[in-house]
């Protein structure tokens, strides 16, 4: 898909910040940790509660988020600098459209989100918050924006059967507008090497949580190192009739990529969230590798299947522990 000139520039900028660091750049195997959470409304004695488990039915809506946080060694960290991911939903449902289908929040200003565009992000009280918004979209860190110019706003992505590259299975995925091809794996063990543009742009055009140093612009910078909130959405469900295991998440390949195209760096396949040193630093430690951590929804078909499967499940339990046996549960004929 081809790439406006406005793209190009934003990019360029991107580039010429983490180049006039590159001198500086300090790297730590390990060291962040990317969590998806879910939000319980009947956990915590019916308070709620973000977590990484619960139980949904045909129809809810389960608030989700994106949280990082540093877990290396060094204590001189001042804040994020920038984290590039692009979120999944497994086992997704994509038959048909509205309620037949399992659908996302409406994006805030259509997906197109920045520090630049007054009103466009989200703020921390509404990344806090678990209860359910009119619109999603970046939490706090929007140092570049992905705007109307160029046309790369977020948007959702259906992947079936291997479609566009993607694993098999049904999957949504979240990404800018031009990235409709799932990132491939780019790690080459063995030459020859063949990273593309396409392929680099597919990350940088992805979901990212940015902003430049303090220094460089203090009214929309956010010190700190842990439990930050990068992004908001919800899962609205189908109305499917059978149980599964859904899990939101993110994967390797559309993390930032130490390595471009070509050049003495094209095999450094190192993924990486860039964290800042100080408030004049844009975002010079990398840790690799980060650590991702998925939330997982156990979707049933209403809340009396729910119980029947657990009332089954502990019969079946009672019976293997009198020596009855498994239980194989009736079956009509067709």
């Amino acid at each position: 898909m081809p790439i406006r000139k406005s793209v190009c520039a934003v990019l360029a900028l991107v580039g010429g910040l983490a180049g006039g660091a590159a001198a500086q750049v300090t790297y730590e195997q390990g060291g962040a940790t990317v969590r998806f959470q879910v939000f319980d409304p009947a956990a915590n004695g019916g308070a709620g509660l973000w977590t990484s488990t619960r139980t949904a039915f045909p129809g809810q809506q389960v608030e989700w988020r994106v949280v990082v946080s540093y877990t290396g060694t060094r204590t001189d960290l001042f804040a994020l600098g920038e984290a590039r991911y692009q979120p999944t939903v497994s086992n997704a449902d994509n038959v048909g459209t509205g309620a037949a289908a399992d659908q996302i929040g409406a994006w805030r200003n259509g997906g197109n989100s920045g520090n630049g565009l007054p009103g466009s992000m989200l703020s921390t009280a509404e990344g806090e918050s678990g209860a359910p918004l009119a619109t999603y979209g970046r939490v706090n860190y929007g140092g570049v924006a992905a705007n109307a110019a160029t046309n790369n706003g977020h948007t959702l992505f259906r992947h079936t059967a291997g479609s566009e590259g993607a694993p098999t299975g049904n999957w949504l995925r979240i990404a800018g507008s031009f990235v409709s091809q799932w990132p491939r794996e780019l790690n080459f063990p063995i030459p020859p090497l063949d990273v593309t543009a396409n392929d680099i742009n597919r990350i940088l055009l992805g979901t990212a949580a940015l902003q430049v140093s303090q220094s460089l612009d203090a009214a929309h910078h956010t010190a700190g190192t842990q439990n930050l909130v990068v992004l908001r959405q919800a899962l609205v469900l189908s109305n499917a009739t059978s149980t599964r295991t859904i899990q939101i998440s993110s994967f390797r390949e559309s993390f930032g990529r130490v390595g471009g195209v070509s050049g003495a760096d094209e095999g450094d396949d190192r993924r990486y969230i860039a964290w800042q040193t100080g408030p004049s630093d844009n975002w010079g430690h990398r840790t690799t590798e980060p650590v991702i951590v998925p939330a997982t929804i156990t979707f049933i078909p209403s809340p009396g299947a729910g119980v029947a499967f657990v009332v089954f499940g502990l019969g079946a339990a009672c019976r293997r522990r009198s020596g009855l046996g498994s239980v194989v549960p009736f079956r009509s004929t067709p």
